[in-house]
């Protein structure tokens, strides 16, 4: 049999190259950016700042120090950024422009390292500098300086006197160093025929010494940089409310930090912004262009997890009133059912910009706003994207009038786009496409189509179809049926580097990703249902989709079918293992799932799951016990992978053990795969690639997929030869 060449292979993913979102500058004329790349020949990972022209679609190298991080524009076209150091970090300035140009220069050197740069021109022509990094216990700068203490214990009672009771989050254990933010300026100075940005000679400025509060707080850590914003007026930041307890309600509330010329020491006492009505979860909060007004999202109840974001703006924020909650309608002048997920301003102040989840895209959307002393405002969301998903945006430029938007998205094929929406007309242009709309990568967005099908309420529910670059309708594939976690969660039309479907598909699998009960972006209703109904709703509609498959997709060959899901999918693949669907699936792979629901007291959002199953495990036993999949266990019968790593601290490896452990006494054929320095999800390159080969491989094995990644032997098990059906 001759070997089908695959171009879009683990291999691929792993090294390609890997794009942050696009600034531009206060012209609109140049966009920052960096990259970075993998070589899994030298094992070495290259970072790049880069300089994009927006007319040209060009870009030119800036930087190829690994030590630089985190670039931000400064006036004049000039570029800060942070060079890292062995327990220091140096701030650094230069021009944008080839290398001969740009005349870098040390403004100073924090004997810390220091996170989430932000930068804001002041009235007196000074430059604001805030940042984020660990403090003392008294609410200083932490200076990782002596020797490590001799014992590694850790003890906790209440947390900390802060009085949260959440011990670790993610992948960390809280310390006594707690994240803070911290202040100073950037005053110029004469240097030769010149003048020069140095540091304030006042110093670092604690924003939150005395307070008790810690931002950003442990597990912000996919969305730091919207833990605080910066203006001309202070400093807004969220932080776990200290009055909740967070073992039972994660909540989190905003603060400002009034400030006029960031030189301000001692800091002023961080007042907290409480909403009328609201007493749940704030997500961001930002600032409007001239600091003198904001707007956030935020929950009504603390309680409801499944609560959408709703968006309200503070007209007159030096005095915290003007409170107005916006009631968003759709086109249809219909209540907008949609949980926006970030917000941004437009610089006259009329329009937000608001990105949220609708029918498995995320999409843009721009709402006016008038301010007004009215509790509630009607307005409207417009539609400004159709497909992918939006991830970050920016007005083009800082003119007053600007109404044309920056925006970074992707889709399931093309890894980085860059592209300039005129918020009016509603046209885009593409400045660039890292892939070329997958094409670089041997991919295209003719294989990927959707579908729905009838699910456990009789409502039509979504699913994304990925099929081989190589597809042909009269052939059949076997099937890999992918579910996502959360529950709240989704498939949608983005690119992941860890669960990529079209990994999957290039194998020679038709993919099918299902949205069932539980999903975001198809209303509040269907997400809220999945409540006490893990296995339940959510289950019912994998089984209606797998059906809808038999039914309706002859070109997929269910007697070569596979399932596989991560975190929540996990305990969905554990719950199926001991259901009837599970004999539709030649193997199963579970990768950092739920073995016990019980046993969920271990993770760092224990009160996540009380709320799910309505109540404590000793207060609602029946419920726990309902849908949990230990329970089933004498059921299981097919093939197994379990992967599961050790500082996953949302579902604790004992859970993954269990499984292992599970199928090995029950004679089925399984395989435990551990990544040690891992947490929930698996971010080292190298270790990606392992995943890859091993899952890939293993479903491979069981599928009869003869001509695509074989399953290796288990490396810490020498003595076992290369697997081959069985053998």
């Amino acid at each position: 049999m001759s070997i089908r060449p695959m171009s879009f292979t683990p291999e691929v993913l792993i090294t390609a190259p890997r794009r942050s979102s696009a600034t531009p500058n206060a012209k609109g004329t140049y966009a920052l950016y960096t990259v970075s790349s993998y070589s899994l020949e030298s094992h070495t990972e290259t970072h790049e700042i880069r300089v994009l022209s927006l007319n040209t679609g060009k870009s030119i190298l800036f930087s190829d120090d690994a030590a630089n991080k985190e670039p931000t524009w400064l006036p004049g076209d000039q570029i800060i950024w942070l060079r890292r150091r062995e327990n220091a970090t140096e701030i650094w300035i230069g021009n944008a422009g080839h290398a001969e140009a740009k005349n870098p220069y040390v403004v100073g050197t924090i004997p810390a390292p220091i996170f989430n740069l932000k930068v804001k021109s002041l009235q007196n022509h000074s430059i604001a500098v805030v940042f984020s990094a660990k403090a003392t216990p008294g609410g200083e700068l932490h200076i990782p300086t002596g020797p490590k203490p001799g014992s590694t214990a850790r003890e906790f009672e209440t947390a900390s006197v802060r009085k949260l009771t959440i011990e670790q989050f993610w992948d960390t254990y809280w310390t006594e160093f707690r994240n803070s933010i911290f202040y100073t300026t950037l005053q110029k100075s004469v240097h030769g025929n010149g003048k020069r940005y140095r540091l304030s000679a006042t110093g670092l400025i604690s924003a939150l010494i005395g307070s008790g509060l810690e931002s950003p707080f442990p597990g912000a850590a996919w969305g730091e940089y919207r833990e605080f914003d910066i203006s001309v007026s202070g400093i807004l930041f969220r932080a776990l409310d200290p009055d909740v307890n967070q073992a039972l309600h994660f909540n989190a509330a905003l603060y400002h930090v009034p400030l006029s010329d960031f030189e301000e020491n001692p800091a002023p006492k961080p007042k907290r912004i409480d909403i009328p009505n609201y007493s749940g979860n704030i997500s961001a909060g930002i600032f409007s262009p001239n600091g003198k007004a904001a707007a956030l999202l935020i929950t009504e109840n603390a309680d409801d997890r499944y609560a959408s974001n709703e968006i309200v703006v503070i007209g007159d924020l030096a005095n915290y009133q003007n409170i107005t909650k916006l009631n968003v309608k759709n086109g249809n002048r219909e209540p907008w059912d949609l949980s926006p997920e970030s917000i941004k301003w437009c610089n006259d102040r009329t329009e937000l910009y608001v990105t949220a989840e609708d029918k498995a895209r995320i999409k843009l959307f721009k709402i006016p706003v008038e301010f007004s002393s009215e509790n509630t405002m009607d307005t409207q969301a417009i539609e400004l994207t159709l497909d992918g998903a939006v991830r970050d945006l920016h007005p083009l430029t800082d003119d007053f009038k600007e109404k044309r938007i920056l925006v970074n998205k992707t889709s399931l094929v093309d890894h980085s786009i860059f592209s300039i929406i005129d918020s009016v007309s509603g046209t885009s242009r593409i400045i660039s496409s890292l892939s070329k709309n997958g094409v670089k990568l041997g991919l295209s967005a003719s294989q990927v189509s959707e579908f729905y099908f009838k699910g456990a309420q009789d409502q039509n529910v979504h699913a994304w179809t990925v099929k081989p670059s190589f597809f042909r309708p009269d052939k059949t594939y076997p099937l890999a049926l992918l579910i996502h976690g959360g529950p709240r969660g989704s498939w949608a039309d983005s690119w992941c580097t860890r669960w990529n479907p079209a990994v999957f598909a290039e194998q020679g699998y038709v993919v099918i990703c299902p949205n069932p009960t539980g999903s975001i972006g198809f209303g509040h209703e269907f997400s809220a249902a999945v409540r006490g109904e893990w296995g339940g709703k959510a289950y019912v509609d994998i089984v209606k989709c797998v059906e809808h498959i038999e039914s309706n997709f002859n070109f997929v060959d269910m007697n070569r079918a596979c399932c596989l899901g991560a975190s929540f999918g996990g305990y969905m693949i554990n719950w199926i293992a001991g259901q009837p669907l599970a004999k539709k699936f030649k193997t199963l792979v579970v990768h950092d799932g739920i073995w016990s629901l019980g046993a969920m007291y271990a993770s760092d959002i224990s009160a996540a799951v009380r709320y799910e199953f309505f109540g404590q495990l000793w207060e609602n036993p029946a419920q726990w016990e309902k849908y949990d999949p230990c329970r089933y266990c004498s059921s299981w019968t097919t093939p197994m992978l379990v992967v599961h790593s050790s500082k996953d601290y949302r579902c604790n490896i004992n859970q993954g053990l269990a499984t292992y452990n599970v199928c090995q006494q029950r004679g089925i054929r399984s395989r435990f795969v551990n990544f040690p320095d891992e947490p929930h999800v698996v971010l080292g390159r190298e270790n990606s690639l392992h995943w890859h080969r091993t899952v890939l491989g293993w479903i491979n094995e069981f599928t009869g997929v003869q001509d695509g990644i074989l399953l290796a032997r288990p490396v810490s098990e020498p003595w076992k030869g290369v697997v081959r059906n069985g053998q």
